[in-house]
């Protein structure tokens, strides 16, 4: 029978509707094979070496009109597949003493942690998931960042996050100006990432969970 729709719940779990009835087919526990007919994030391009390799848009214009003020209320998402646990920025913001940025990173633990720094390298809010992400594995990763309150979602389900760390003046928003960078730490040249990133996106808005 054909499958009339297919429905996303997030982390992976599908609710599937056929078209008539398949009792007599279908048994508790049977794995199902579907043909994909829309194109997922299939291609990851090269793998980022952990040392070297990154992306980056510097603070010229436009960036310095667009990315480079956005300080509070964003979302960034990326699809992540780390091929080793070792710390490294997917996408961020930052000057070239890291004074100021805002950042979506993977701890040494595969954990993901999100954070801004304002007016100097000690002025830092972050927050981090208790979840890590699975290794060789695509993930897809956003977060939103609201006034310190931040939310992050593993494929689309929200997943907890621990209690803020901060330090010196606390900021719950970013610092302004700096490269824009996938896989290091903006101009600051540090913290790049192992493994693959593809699909990254940001927005100066908040994005609720179905968008």
């Amino acid at each position: 029978s054909a499958v009339s729709t297919v429905t996303h719940n997030g982390n992976r779990s599908y609710d599937a509707v056929f078209a008539s009835t398949v009792a007599s087919i279908l048994s508790e526990g049977m794995r199902l094979e579907f043909t994909k007919v829309t194109a997922g994030n299939a291609y990851m391009g090269g793998a980022f070496n952990g040392s070297s390799h990154y992306f980056t848009r510097t603070a010229a214009a436009p960036l310095n009109g667009t990315l480079g003020t956005v300080t509070n209320n964003f979302t960034i998402e990326a699809v992540v597949q780390p091929t080793s646990y070792a710390s490294g920025m997917i996408a961020a913001r930052a000057d070239g003493t890291a004074a100021n940025g805002l950042f979506l990173y993977m701890n040494a633990t595969g954990q993901i942690s999100v954070g801004v720094r304002s007016g100097g390298v000690g002025n830092y809010r972050e927050i981090a998931t208790y979840q890590s992400l699975p290794l060789n594995k695509k993930t897809h990763v956003a977060m939103s960042w609201t006034g310190g309150t931040v939310v992050i979602y593993f494929d689309g389900v929200s997943v907890p996050v621990g209690a803020a760390a901060t330090s010196g003046t606390a900021p719950t928003t970013a610092g302004t100006g700096g490269d824009f960078s996938i896989g290091r730490f903006g101009a600051y040249a540090a913290n790049y990432f192992t493994g693959y990133i593809s699909n990254v996106a940001v927005f100066d808005a908040v994005l609720s969970a179905s968008t």
